[in-house]
This record gives C-alpha cells, sequence and structure tokens, in this order.
C-alpha cells in the first residue's frame, strides 16, 4: 500500500478525467487526499477526501493556496499537478484571453504550486512531485498551439527541477500521458459558432475518434501506482501501446521531417 510511504496528498484537477481517478486511487491506497477544482461542489464525496477551491487562472490564488494547503495539511508527502484544459482554435484566431489563461493554469500555476511545496519537502527531506505534462509537448497537436507549448514548458521545468532536487530526497516526476478516455475533448473551449474549414474539421473529428479508441482512465491511475511504488525520479510516457511506447521509439531514430509528415497523416491534415 502507498500508505507506508505517503500519508498526505494534494491532487489539482480532481473532478474529472485523470485527476478523479489519481484521487480515487490514492484513497485506495490509504492516503488523506486534498482535492482542488475551479468548483469544488463537482467533487466526489470520500471521508479522507479534503475538497478545495483553485483557480489557477489567477497568478496569485495559485500562491495563497500553496500556502493555505500547508498550513491546513500539515504536511504534504505526494504533489499531483494535474489540473488543465484544451482549447481548439488556429492561431490566428486563438482568442488573447485563451492564451493567457491557458499558460496560467497549465505552466505558471503549477510552477507556483511546485515552488512553495518542494521547498517545504526539501526541508523534510522527502515527498514526491508528480507534474502531469503530456505526449504533447513531443507530438504537438493541431491547433491545440497554447496547450502543447505549456505542456511542453512544463516538462523542461519538471527536468531541471529533477537536477536541483538531487541527493535531497525529493522524488521528481514528469508524467506524459497520451490520450485517456475521458471527458477532456467535451471540455475543449472552442469556436462552434464558427464553420470550421474542413481540413481543420478532419483534424478535430479525428482526435474524438483517437479519443474513443484510448484506454479508460483508470488504466493512468494504476500507472501512477507503479511509479510512486518505486521512489525514483524521470520522465514516464504512459498511454496506448502506440502512443507511449512505438511513438517515441519511432521520432528517437526518424528525422523530424518524417515525424511531421506522420502527425499530419494522423491527424488528417494537408500534406503539403
Amino acid at each position: 500500500m502507498l500508505n507506508d510511504r505517503f500519508k498526505n496528498a494534494l491532487v489539482t484537477g480532481a473532478s474529472s478525467g485523470l485527476g478523479r481517478s489519481f484521487a480515487k486511487m490514492l484513497l485506495d491506497e490509504g492516503l488523506e487526499v486534498w482535492a482542488t477544482s475551479r468548483d469544488p461542489d463537482r467533487l466526489f464525496t470520500h471521508p479522507r477526501l479534503h475538497p478545495m477551491k483553485l483557480d489557477l487562472s489567477d497568478p496569485a490564488d495559485s500562491e495563497k493556496f500553496a500556502q493555505h494547503i500547508l498550513a491546513e495539511a500539515g504536511e504534504l508527502d505526494l504533489l499531483v499537478n494535474n489540473a488543465g484544459y484544451g482549447a481548439f482554435y488556429p492561431l490566428e484566431g486563438f482568442p488573447r484571453e485563451e492564451i493567457s489563461s491557458q499558460l496560467n493554469v497549465l505552466l505558471s500555476g503549477p510552477i507556483l504550486l511546485c515552488r512553495e511545496i518542494y521547498a517545504h519537502m526539501k526541508v523534510r527531506g522527502r515527498g514526491t512531485v508528480v507534474n502531469v505534462s503530456s505526449l504533447a509537448s513531443e507530438f504537438p497537436i493541431p491547433c491545440f498551439s497554447i496547450y502543447n507549448s505549456a505542456k511542453a514548458g512544463l516538462s523542461a521545468f519538471t527536468r531541471s527541477l529533477m537536477l536541483e532536487a538531487a541527493g535531497s530526497g525529493v522524488v521528481i516526476i514528469d508524467l506524459q500521458p497520451g490520450d485517456f478516455r475521458t471527458a477532456f475533448n467535451e471540455k475543449v473551449c472552442r469556436d462552434i459558432s464558427k464553420e470550421l474549414p474542413e481540413s481543420l474539421q478532419r483534424t478535430w473529428e479525428k482526435i474524438e475518434k483517437h479519443m474513443e479508441n484510448s484506454p479508460e482512465a483508470e488504466r493512468a491511475a494504476q500507472a501512477l501506482r507503479r511509479m510512486l511504488r518505486r521512489p525514483r525520479s524521470g520522465t514516464y510516457r504512459i498511454g496506448g501501446f502506440f502512443q507511449a511506447r512505438i511513438g517515441p521509439l519511432l521520432a528517437r531514430f526518424l528525422p523530424q521531417r518524417a515525424v511531421r509528415s506522420f502527425l499530419r497523416c494522423y491527424y488528417g491534415l494537408p500534406r503539403r
């Protein structure tokens, strides 16, 4: 059981999707879980689950929350930075407010939480930080340019922190999920009032199809459980066999031009 190593955990974005599955898995493993959502009423109930409101789009709220959670929980053994959302727009039509919101929620917010909670763990000489980035940092998704960029930034930040944390007793994990069957696509921000060009409509249909054919979110939770059982920093890719295993292997050996050609085909985009 994970409660041999962890007592208290914080999971952001726990009202749905991967975050919900992560929180339920940790509860099953005997931990006390502080779970966040922009709307805490959407969180499920459990005797050891502590619902909390957090809006990562506001950097000031992120810093205040980090200090508040440490005061309330006393000690945190595990941070799972999972909260996030997508926005599907071609770059020329990407709303300005969505750019800043996505960067705050997906990059600045998690970094600010890490800044406070990692420092707390380092003083104690133990703890684990899991930053949920994405395979999109290596294999970008069309019309998710800000999401891709923010997740790539979070991955780079996490790998930098691994170097700083060496010898501190704190484990740092860069978790890169591929597609999992969640309600993520239903919550993606996009302007459905405008008719998309045929190529982008085809791309959106491909994205939805890939999601429908993906593993269940519980598979991601079990993968995280296995990582937490062995205290080792690193980057871990999870998802379907092709996305998590074959894709990264091909990307390592194929030229970037070939990778781009494959992605255009994968998402139904014109080859030129």
